[in-house]
């Protein structure tokens, strides 16, 4: 059985990146989080880059049940606790909901590990616990080490120096097994250097540098800089500014220390750089990042506020074996690459999610962009709904559930790893003969039994950027079932405008796959109606090709490309019920690459209908489209010639044609990519 982290707070500011680090030093993690200031968004952000899906738990700490049901699930080994209220200034409006929440949900969780046997535990605690370490007079304690006597001045920083007290007093219960870490430190800043994890306060910002980047993209007037008689050289604050990634660090280092332990232990280390910077002297170096002033305005100290909170963190330096390497201008400019990307953080307008089946792995995600909306799921990177001025154009089932049926004609899916057939299920690479599953006796039918069109994508990263937004999947394609060689990474983006969606996709071959070449051909499967009707029946299309390729009795190409005399490009066909078709269309001869990404969208296919009010033209990057009447669709709420599909791709069988083989053959080192537009008129 697995071992697992637990990490409480998982999905806030500092828990997120904690859980990245966790994640790419080997640890399996479990996240659970109340979502009270934060947002799952994290959460599916961190599966997308760290390329693997998380247990997650909406869990608040303070209720037993619902805690002992995640530690009975797994084999939990250890926790890192951030779970709790954290801003300074609030704590002292609403102490009483800083106590119950903070203190009660911590003796919660001590109790659920203890009956769970699970004694090891690195708590993010807070140099808030030391107080105004200028009581000592002449900078005694400054750099603040450990040992200096702790006082806290506001209900946050008692509540966790409280904590402290109560996790001590366990371990002195049992001093045999608790091992249990202490982690004071200072002023988090930055972001995950890949500019899609970060500071994401929901409500006005308590902490300086998300205010003031909230302050450079215009969300807020101006910032206010609390005080400017303290008795530093320009009269503002000092802290110990410490990035948040060299943070997120100290927790592995923390938890590693402790794993080593061969008995109990209870100890406090100082998380910081040993450095303090004011106020001003951030504000100057963000400035810098962004690249003009900001302003600003001084006003009266904040309650609880104090002169000094430099660490001393050489206990950490030597007995952890680690050290922050990052300075403020990396925090500065990663966070301005944050914020720059995700100006409203996690929540965008006209965006928005829910989950869709038992639990977070199923969501539902709706983006409205002027008169066009779009609904995709993570099941299949999937279209769910797609709808013009209310009018709908693709099919769907409305229970995403439905979407597992064997009678689902894989409507809206992304289809891969290889779209369309792969004749006997056959093919051969670098010397080497596959035999992949038969899903459409004899022939391999868009990936096989276990194609994209069953895979839960990881994601999605949803951006909006001058009024396109972009909402993009991942999928890690590794040991597939179907038998295809090698380990995939797949990216489907989708870019949705007022009148069009775009769809581009990108796939590699991990660095650590074990073959030099797989095969590779992805499109989407979505069928069209863009009548009032319940067939397609008598919609007129404009195809721009009239070469097919002909096909035998198990619909795989011989290797010739013939006329279809019923089709004049791009003139109108009008679909009538005795026209059928699943017909591959030859877009052109020329196009062998790998990556058609860079090549001119071309318009495939145009679409109305005289029971219309829009019409709907299809353009894409690859040399060849599948078009289905769908005579044969007898699915839930769907039957014969309910819509018809257009499946831009590479040639059928591309794989066993000497001529074609070179448009699926994705070699290590390469990327695979493709675009396809759905674009609606009306």
């Amino acid at each position: 059985m697995s071992e697992y982290i637990l990490v409480t707070g998982g999905a806030g500011y500092i828990g997120s990146h904690t859980v990245l680090e966790l994640l790419s030093n080997g640890y399996k993690v479990i996240i659970v989080d109340n979502l009270s200031n934060s947002s799952y968004d994290a959460v599916a952000r961190i599966e997308f880059v760290a390329k693997q899906a998380i247990p997650f738990f909406k869990v608040d700490l303070r209720d037993y049940d619902q805690l002992a049901v995640v530690f009975q699930a797994y084999k939990v080994t250890g926790v890192i606790h951030f779970a709790a209220l954290k801003a300074v200034g609030e704590s002292s409006q609403i102490p009483l909901d800083y106590y119950d929440n903070n203190v009660n949900g911590t003796i919660t969780l001590l109790r659920a590990m203890k009956a769970h046997n699970v004694q090891t535990v690195v708590f993010s605690s807070s140099a808030t616990v030391y107080g105004d370490v200028t009581r000592f007079g002449d900078n005694l304690m400054i750099p603040i080490p450990e040992h200096c006597p702790t006082d806290p001045t506001n209900p946050y920083g008692k509540t966790k120096r409280m904590i402290e007290n109560i996790l001590e007093d366990v371990y002195a219960s049992d001093k045999a097994n608790w091992t249990m870490g202490i982690l004071r430190y200072f002023n988090p800043m930055g972001a995950h250097p890949s500019g899609l994890i970060g500071e994401d306060p929901l409500g006005i910002p308590n902490n300086l540098l998300p205010y003031l980047s909230q302050v450079a993209i215009g969300r807020r007037d101006k910032l206010s800089v609390f005080g400017s008689d303290y008795d530093s050289h320009d009269g503002t604050p000092i802290r110990d500014y410490i990035h948040v990634v060299d943070l997120a660090k100290g927790h592995i280092s923390a938890l590693n220390y402790l794993k080593k332990s061969t008995s109990g232990l209870y100890r406090e280390w100082n998380l910081g750089t040993g450095k303090g910077s004011t106020v001003f002297e951030i504000y100057h170096a963000f400035c810098k990042v962004v690249g003009r002033e900001l302003p600003y305005e001084v006003v009266g100290r904040r309650a609880g506020d104090v002169l000094d909170l430099t660490a001393n963190p050489s206990r950490a330096n030597e007995e952890l074996e680690w050290k922050a390497e990052l300075g403020i201008d990396d925090a500065c400019s990663d966070l301005w690459r944050w914020t720059s990307a995700n100006p409203f953080g996690f929540n965008l307008d006209n965006y928005s999610w829910k989950i869709v089946g038992d639990n977070y792995e199923n969501r539902a995600h709706t983006v409205e962009n002027g008169d066009l909306s779009v609904t995709f799921l993570n099941h299949g990177a999937i279209i769910q709904k797609l709808s013009y001025k209310g009018v709908s154009v693709v099919n769907g089932y409305e229970n995403p559930q439905d979407y597992s049926l064997k009678t689902n004609p894989f409507f809206g899916t992304t289809v891969g790893r290889v779209a369309n057939r792969i004749a006997h299920g056959k093919f051969s690479l670098n010397g080497t003969s596959y035999q992949v599953t038969q899903n459409e006796h004899p022939n391999t039918l868009h990936g096989g039994l276990s194609g994209y069109n069953t895979r839960k994508f990881l994601g999605p990263v949803v951006k909006e950027k001058e009024g396109i937004f972009t909402v993009e999947f991942y999928l890690k394609d590794a040991d597939s079932p179907d038998g295809f060689p090698g380990n995939l990474d797949t990216y489907v983006k989708y870019k949705i405008s007022q009148d069009t969606v775009e769809i581009e996709y990108q796939a590699s071959l991990e660095d650590g796959s074990s073959v030099d070449a797989t095969i590779v051909n992805l499109t989407n499967h979505s069928y069209f109606n863009i009548t009032p009707n319940s067939t397609h029946d008598n919609t007129i299309l404009k195809l721009a090709s009239n070469q097919v390729l002909e096909v035998d009795e198990n619909k795989i190409p011989t290797g010739k490309t013939i006329t279809d005399t019923r089709i004049s490009v791009n003139e109108p066909l009008k679909v009538t019920k005795d026209i059928n078709y699943d017909t591959a269309f030859v877009v052109t001869k020329e196009s062998h690459s790998i990556d058609t990404r860079g090549h001119e969208l071309q318009q495939i296919v145009e679409a109305s209908h005289p029971d219309s009010k829009i019409k709907l033209v299809i353009s894409s990057t690859e040399p060849a489209f599948q078009f289905y009447t769908g005579d044969y669709t007898d699915t839930k709420g769907f039957g014969s010639r309910s819509g018809f599909c257009i499946e831009p791709s590479r040639y059928v069988d591309a794989i066993n044609s000497e001529e074609w083989r070179d448009q699926v053959i994705l070699k290590k080192g390469e990327v695979y990519g493709a675009r396809i537009a759905y674009k609606i008129i009306g």
